[in-house]
């Protein structure tokens, strides 16, 4: 027990910094509807009954979690468009990433037809802060320990055929929580993503061997101080060095040598992916107002189609 109640306090001071995290923790539409899910006949695992909101899809997982998640289709009726997976960070929730963010507002800046993926993190049936279990982090999804990994996996495929989404053109951004969830996905299973944009976040997993390199950038503040750039133990969690994170990433999937120079900045090439970090000292831990344009531009850039 003593674990679970220092990792809340640790963890509430990263909901209460961490700036959007935060503000849709218990956020849900106005005219939710509250459904029990059935599990399938052939799990014997105990399912959960959550609230989910109008217009937010589900499922049940083999786990018997009743998981949500919210689909905005910006396809304009174009074929094999991207599918971009927006995920929030611990305490979050799909409705305030969506919000404070601004991603379709930067997809179409950008000209971008994309189908854009809100999912919510496990916890609310339970009563606790809504999270990933992105392997070292965060209580208390890892401490299920939850699979979401699986939930992705399953989520992607799910969405892929419901909607016309491009499976070659997976792009994950993920804030704090998020952003390490997204690390975890790309070492686990690069097949099901093309490219991920993390936002403050960490390589959490001890191990990193993923099938393909595909494309990331690393977007960290000198300000932030939950998930510090010098690593450390900020919140009662220890988390590396960001340059640490980013190169070991890079390392794994068979990059190019890092350079020498004493910078955070890196950018490597792996074969035709590209493994990037911006570092800025006026960056905070919260959601900065240039973070969405600086993913998508990225992905167009290094998209491969």
């Amino acid at each position: 027990m003593l674990r679970y109640a220092v990792a809340l306090v640790a963890l509430v001071a990263l909901t209460a910094c961490g700036g959007g995290d935060s503000s849709g923790a218990n956020s849900t539409s106005a005219d939710a509807t509250t459904t029990v899910a059935v599990a399938p006949s052939t799990s014997e695992a105990p399912v959960s009954a959550v609230t989910v909101p109008a217009g937010y899809s589900s499922f049940v997982t083999d786990d018997g979690r009743t998981r949500t998640y919210k689909v905005v289709d910006l396809s304009n009726g174009e074929e094999d468009v991207p599918m971009v997976l927006v995920v929030h960070g611990f305490g979050g929730s799909a409705e305030a990433m969506s919000a404070y963010t601004g991603i379709e507002a930067a997809l179409a800046e950008a000209g971008v037809d994309a189908v854009v993926v809100y999912p919510n993190g496990s916890g609310a049936d339970e009563g606790s802060p809504q999270s990933w279990n992105a392997g070292g982090c965060c209580p208390f999804a890892m401490y299920g320990p939850v699979d979401d990994v699986g939930f992705f996996s399953r989520l992607i495929s799910t969405v892929e055929a419901d909607y016309s989404t491009d499976p070659d053109e997976v792009w994950m951004i993920g804030h704090s929580n998020g952003g390490m969830m997204a690390y975890r996905l790309a070492c686990e299973v690069a097949d099901k993503i093309s490219a991920i944009g993390v936002a403050a976040g960490a390589l959490m997993v001890d191990t990193c061997a993923p099938s393909r390199p595909i494309n990331v950038l690393h977007l960290h503040g000198e300000l932030d101080a939950v998930v510090p750039l010098n690593g450390g133990d900020a919140i009662g969690i220890v988390f590396p060095p960001t340059r640490e994170s980013v190169d070991r990433y890079a390392d794994a999937a068979g990059c190019d040598p890092a350079s020498a120079e004493a910078t955070n900045a890196i950018d490597r090439a792996c074969g035709a992916a590209r493994v990037s970090l911006v570092v800025d000292k006026a960056w905070t831990h919260d959601w900065q107002p240039d973070w969405s344009r600086r993913f998508v531009d990225f992905f167009v850039a290094t998209s491969r189609t």
